[in-house]
Order: structure tokens, then sequence, then C-alpha cells
């Protein structure tokens, strides 16, 4: 399998992200709410986190490896529960903050993992990190079903036998033409369904795999025990990000201080993202119903065993 380093735009994405959880926003995935109003944000997260965990079949003296592990929330959660976790990301901020807080994380590309690692581990989460795996030029090029076998092969390889494999994974419900999408948010109306596909791909560097392709991707590795449909909640928490990113920015002279470092390092970047979230609300779109047809995503938990 060729090795790669993670494409810039990833990097770049999460460096903004990470420099604002000194003002309070930790978590990029969606948190788990089970029904409940009156469930808080960091509350949700912390039920998602124990929810892979158990899904995953982590507790005492389990050996768990977290893929894209964002700033460390299920690694702390998995050191309570006594098991021996580590963390991969491409992040250099994010590799440094955890090791600085005693949660072992290693910059690392999954496409990387060594050969030492194979069969260390009773268990793997990615929560989250999948949709940067594939890119819009690997789908014009029809590679996206090869990328996603070779990272099971990783899991495969580096799982001991009958280990648990946990994704969270945004999947693509309405469909679109990757070749219209890659022509970038310029060439569309603001607003429409191409626009806002194109402005996220552009912005965070990634692309969705359709409902049931990551099944058709596993095999020989691993069989598909547990699927749960989160989209709502990936809703409910992007609410609670805008209303937490507003809050900042009205509200803390430090974030202004971390924007102006932002837009004069990375000027296109920033203004993008700002608009993602903020202005276009192109992130939120893709989990409201979009002109009656429905979610344009789904966000799937899957619960993955491996067949050896």
């Amino acid at each position: 399998m060729d090795t790669a380093i993670a494409p810039k735009t990833v990097i770049d994405c999460y460096s903004f992200l990470d420099a604002f959880a000194s003002c309070g926003v930790y978590d990029y995935t969606e948190g788990k709410y089970n029904g409940d109003p009156a469930v808080s944000y960091e509350q949700a997260q912390a039920n998602q986190a124990e929810y892979l965990l158990d899904q995953a079949g982590c507790g005492q003296g389990s050996k768990l490896l977290d893929i894209g592990c964002g700033n460390g929330r299920i690694l702390e959660a998995a050191k309570g529960r006594g098991a021996s976790a580590i963390g991969i990301t491409i992040s250099p901020e994010q590799a440094m903050k955890n090791n600085a807080k005693g949660l072992e994380t290693v910059l690392l590309n999954y496409k990387d993992i060594p050969e030492s690692w194979d069969g260390r581990f009773d268990c793997i989460i990615a929560n989250g990190s999948i949709e940067h795996f594939v890119q819009i030029e690997d789908v014009l090029a029809g590679r996206q079903s090869k990328i996603y076998s070779e990272m099971f092969a990783v899991m495969d390889r580096i799982l001991k036998p009958n280990g648990r494999a946990v994704t969270t994974v945004i999947h693509l419900r309405l469909s679109v033409d990757p070749r219209e999408v890659a022509r970038g948010p310029g060439a569309f109306r603001r607003g429409t369904a191409l626009f806002h596909s194109a402005q996220l791909t552009r912005d965070l560097g990634g692309w969705y795999p359709a409902k049931d392709e990551l099944i058709g991707c596993v095999r020989p590795y691993f069989r598909l025990v547990r699927r749960e449909d989160g989209t709502d909640d990936y809703r409910r928490t992007s609410e609670d990000w805008m209303r937490a990113w507003k809050r900042i920015i009205l509200t803390n002279p430090r974030s202004w201080i971390i924007f102006a470092g932002k837009l004069i390092r990375h000027p296109r970047h920033t203004i993008g993202f700002l608009d993602d979230l903020l202005v276009s609300k192109s992130w939120a779109t893709q989990f409201w119903d979009w002109q009656g047809q429905g979610t344009p995503t789904y966000l799937f938990r899957d619960t993955w065993e491996k067949l050896s």
C-alpha cells in the first residue's frame, strides 16, 4: 500500500479548529443526546465516548487505538476504564496537547502504521476521521473503494483475533456529481446543494462514502454487527457548535487574536471555514432536511467484528 502525507487541507482544517479548544470547543464529531432535549453538548460528547468504548468492548486491560483522536476525549475515557490507549493524529497541535495531558498520542497517518503494531490491539475507534481518507481526486479516479478496503486491511492486521473496530462516518444520502463538485463553490449559486458540497470539499478536505459503500469494502476482514443512525445527533451538535462559536466570537477577546493570526497565515482557509460554519452554514445544512427530500447525508455509528 502506498504511504502518503495527509492532504494539507485536512491538516489546516484541524489546526484551525484546534486553535479554539482553549476557548471551550473541544470536539468536532457528533455527541449522543439519546433523544433528550435537556442533554447538554458536553454531556452528549461524554455519552458518545462511552458508547463507542462499550461497542468496542474496551475495558480494564484492553489495548485501544484511536485513529484520528482529536483532543483526546476517547483516550481519556478509555484511560479511566483502565485501558491502555494510544491515539494517532495528523495534527501537530493535537499530538502536542494530548501528550502534555498524559494521553499517549503519535503524529502519524493511519496509512503509515508500522508492522511492529501488527496484532497489538484489542479494539480500534475511528470517530469522525474516515471522512478525510478519500479526496475528490480519488473519487474522480475511481480509487475510493480501494482506499476503504486498504483501510480495513490496516485495521485487520493490527487487531488481535476477534477484535472490534468502531467507526462514525458521514455517508452521502443524496447523490452529487463529483465532476461538478470539483469545479469549486464559485461555480454555483450560493445556497444550492452543489455550492454546499463544493464548499465543504474544498475547506475540509475529503469525500463521504455512499450509504453501503463501506459494507462492500470490509470483506474479507470484518462483518458489521451493529449500525446506529446518529444523523439527528450531528444536527444538534452542529447547532450547539454554532451557538458556542458565536458566543466565543462576541465575548472572548482571545478568539479575536486567534482569528487574526489564522487570517494572516491562512486567509483563504480561515474565511472559507468561517463561511461554512456561520454564514452559508454549509456544515449544518448537510444534516437538515433538504427541500423535502430528507437530509443530504447520514451519520452512521458502525461496529465491525474481525472475522479471524
